[in-house]
């Protein structure tokens, strides 16, 4: 019933595509300032929407399944709100907040003419684009080949068609307009599930506020899980299978002489009992599936140990969900020690991500598009709250995903 999943794909992205460029077209210029920053005339609000977009724009919507499904919520990004306000204020507000306003004004014309300084930030400027558009170009091709089922290589392509009718024909002021719709859809597709699950689930409309009430029901749902009868059975089947591969990695000659011997008998048995087709054929594919040597049957087994051995932990190895980091600060020394070293490289990982895109030049180049240093000043403001609504609501969306599937 209804139209084929790829055709669904396709409308939604042509009529973003068409939302975008028609923005391109109407937003076209000939002006040189409304070209490379919209004649410094975008409020202060919808210069927020703009960065906002520009922050978080292809990377969010590829990362959503994994919010909906990741095992844990130790590197959520509303981790890094903190850290994102004091190193974006003073990144961004440095260039366009100073006391003349000077560096704002002679941006275009006498800082390009100091080649000794201006050189290396030009290399640098070039350098983290071209890093940053390989990553933003490879989101688009993926986001393009999903959506309307074409090739990886093609979708690349077909994204890149629609970047350029956005931009080229206005610039900046084209771009800024059409980030600001990005914004506007991003914002919605990230709400609106979030919204929807908190008022079947508890009846709150903003769910963002319950969520350590929701964090407490799916603890108390794991400690269920873990001690019902039927989840112990599973462990201890895998637990099993993870002991039997073991045994066979203590003398690997033997056992996959073994193995063979055990898989032709058996197929030999099929063929004179005259068993039934499909018997035949899986014994057959059992035959085939025994390791060609013994270093193929050393690594087959080693895997397979390590993953039963991994499922045969609690939850299937999953940390709880509450869990914040690996390790126990209250264990043993091993596990007082990988905790210790999960939080640091957590949060050296929130510090370097955040100060790295601060100091993106299309983010920074953004403070430049409005009208004054005050609204610049705003802008960063209005910015940070754009991302915080996203970043905030996405744990959020990942906690009532996961008691929505655990009543399933």
């Amino acid at each position: 019933m209804g139209l084929p999943r790829n055709w669904i794909g396709l409308i939604f992205l042509l009529a973003t595509v068409g939302l975008y460029a028609g923005i391109g077209i109407m937003s076209r210029t000939t002006d040189a300032a409304e070209y490379y920053v919209a004649g410094r005339r975008v409020p202060a609000i919808y210069n927020g929407m703009a960065t906002g977009a520009d922050w978080m724009s292809a990377a969010s919507f590829i990362a959503w399944p994994a919010r909906c499904t990741s095992p844990a919520s130790a590197a959520w990004p509303s981790s890094s709100d903190g850290p994102a306000a004091t190193a974006w204020w003073r990144c961004s507000s440095r260039p366009t907040c100073a006391s003349s306003g000077s560096s704002r004004s002679r941006l275009p014309g006498g800082a390009i003419r100091r080649p000794p300084a201006t050189l290396p930030g030009i290399i640098a400027a070039i350098l983290c684009s071209f890093t940053y558009v390989v990553a933003q170009i490879y989101g688009v091709g993926v986001i393009t080949a999903r959506l309307s089922g074409l090739a990886f290589e093609i979708g690349i392509f077909v994204g890149l068609g629609g970047i350029l009718v956005c931009s080229f024909l206005g610039g900046m002021r084209a771009v800024t307009w059409t980030q600001v719709a990005q914004y506007i859809i991003l914002i919605i597709a990230y709400l609106t599930p979030v919204v929807w699950l908190g008022v079947k689930q508890s009846g709150v409309p903003v769910p963002q506020f319950a969520y350590g009430y929701k964090l407490e029901q799916i603890t108390a749902k794991e400690k269920v899980l873990i001690a019902d009868p039927k989840e112990q059975q599973v462990i201890a089947a895998f637990k099993a299978k993870g002991d039997e591969f073991a045994a066979k990695l203590k003398d690997v000659p033997a056992a996959l002489a073994a193995d063979r011997a055990s898989t032709a008998a058996k197929l030999a048995e099929l063929k004179a009992a005259n068993a039934p087709l499909a018997e035949v054929q899986a014994a057959e594919k059992a035959v085939a599936a025994v390791p060609k040597d013994e270093a193929a049957a050393k690594t087959a087994w080693t895997a397979a140990q390590a993953a039963n051995a991994g499922r045969a932990k609690p939850l299937g190895g999953m940390p709880p969900h509450a869990q914040v980091y690996a390790g126990d600060p209250n264990g043993d020394a091993a596990a007082q020690k990988t905790f210790d070293v999960s939080r640091r490289n957590f949060l050296a990982l929130v510090f370097c991500l955040m100060i790295g895109t601060a100091a993106l030049p299309h983010i920074l180049m953004r403070y430049y598009t409005t009208p004054s240093v005050k609204e610049a000043r705003q802008s960063v403001f209005w910015s940070l709250f754009f991302i915080f609504l996203l970043y905030f609501t996405a744990p959020r969306s990942r906690c009532w995903s996961s008691t929505r599937c655990s009543r399933r």
